[in-house]
C-alpha cells in the first residue's frame, strides 16, 4: 500500500508551529496512531473502532495523512449506518493503514533531512 502524506499540510503546520516543532508533533501524532493501531488488533467493539475512527479523523487530517482521515471518516460513517459487517470487513484494512502510517510518520520525525524535503 503506497502511502502518502501531504507536504502541503504539512508546511502549513510547520508555519503555525515552527519547523522545530513539527518533528515532536509528528512523533506524538505517531505514538497516538501505535495505539490506536493496538486497541483496534485486541478485538474493540464495533462502538469502540466508531470511536477510534473519530478520533484519527480529525488529526490525520491535521498531519496530511488524507488518506487515513478518508478511511477513518468512512469507518465512522459506517459505525454509524449500523453497518457493522462492512465494519468488520474493512477492519484489518484500516488497522494496516494506522500501522503503516504511525511508521512513516515516527520515521519521518526521526530524519531532519526528510522534514526539510518537505519544505
Amino acid at each position: 500500500m503506497a502511502i502518502n502524506i501531504n507536504a502541503e499540510t504539512l508546511k502549513k503546520l510547520a508555519d503555525e508551529v515552527g519547523a522545530d516543532t513539527v518533528a515532536i508533533l509528528l512523533n506524538v501524532f505517531s505514538d497516538e496512531l501505535e495505539q490506536y493501531c493496538q486497541k483496534l488488533s485486541s478485538q474493540p467493539s464495533i462502538n469502540q473502532i466508531g470511536d477510534i475512527s473519530h478520533a484519527i479523523k480529525s488529526s490525520a487530517a491535521s498531519f496530511g495523512a488524507d488518506d487515513l482521515a478518508l478511511m477513518a471518516q468512512e469507518c465512522e460513517y459506517r459505525v454509524r449506518q449500523g453497518q457493522d459487517d462492512w465494519m468488520i470487513d474493512h477492519l484489518p484494512q484500516f488497522r494496516q493503514m494506522v500501522a503503516g502510517m504511525a511508521i512513516e510518520y515516527k520515521q519521518l520525525a526521526g530524519s531532519n533531512e526528510s522534514i526539510n524535503r518537505l519544505f
